[in-house]
């Protein structure tokens, strides 16, 4: 008789650690637990899952690493409201990222911005019309002279408006972005990339007086230079 090994499925070797910290997380969904409310200590958690201390100790090490949970000795551990991107800030380092994954922030990012424009709208006070203009003109007066951190400024507080928190946390990555947008310039030093013709005092004068469909389409024109060149395939190459 031949044996028909295709209905077995690899066995996942787990340790301790996984499969506790699998069980915990079981565990706080069952028990309604909710950010900001306080969990076992590691000795009453240890009791429950009937595992040594130390086990628990690293499998809430990975929660605390991605901001999953806090702690304190006054008012112990406490469950904490998730957020992507910081959480993939605790656990990434742009030194170790590769040309393809910078280019797929960078993509993001385009997206991103030009996505949120109704947020923006729908958000937006006289008070942050006055702060993006202010951002613009301290660079163009030489306040700011350094391109990237002025970059990042404008750029940064749209996603503030759009008070969006997990949009918020990718404001994180701008300076990541710029810089390998900057040296893939430098890589293509014969390719210049022509200035975009739509300022960032444009669109502050579209948030102002335009409508949101002409915003959006700004932001597309804004990044136009880099689809000219067809720089959003560059990456990974």
């Amino acid at each position: 008789m031949k044996e028909n090994h295709n209905t077995f499925r690899p066995v996942q070797k787990m340790t301790m650690v996984d499969q506790v910290e699998r069980s915990l997380r079981i565990y706080f969904k069952e028990n309604g637990f909710k950010p900001g409310d306080n969990l076992p200590t590691e000795n009453e958690l240890a009791q429950i899952m009937n595992v040594s201390r130390n086990v628990i100790r690293e499998a809430l090490s990975r929660f605390r690493m991605l901001g999953l949970i806090s702690s304190n000795k006054k008012s112990g551990i406490h469950l904490e409201k998730f957020n992507l991107f910081s959480a993939l800030e605790r656990v990434m380092d742009p030194n170790v990222l590769d040309k393809s994954t910078l280019h797929d922030l960078f993509e993001l990012r385009i997206m991103l911005e030009i996505g949120m424009a109704d947020a923006i709208y729908r958000n937006i006070v006289p008070e942050q019309v006055f702060a993006l203009r202010q951002i613009v003109e301290d660079y163009e007066s030489k306040k700011v002279p350094n391109k990237i951190e002025h970059e990042i400024s404008f750029h940064s507080e749209l996603y503030k408006i759009s008070k969006n928190e997990t949009l918020c946390g990718f404001q994180k990555y701008l300076k990541i972005v710029f810089d390998y947008v900057l040296s893939l310039e430098n890589e293509l030093m014969d390719k210049p990339i022509n200035k975009s013709k739509v300022t960032h005092s444009d669109l502050v004068d579209c948030l102002e007086k335009g409508s949101v469909q002409e915003f959006r389409e700004l932001m597309h024109n804004h990044f136009n230079p880099y689809y000219e060149m067809n720089f959003l395939r560059q990456g990974g190459k």
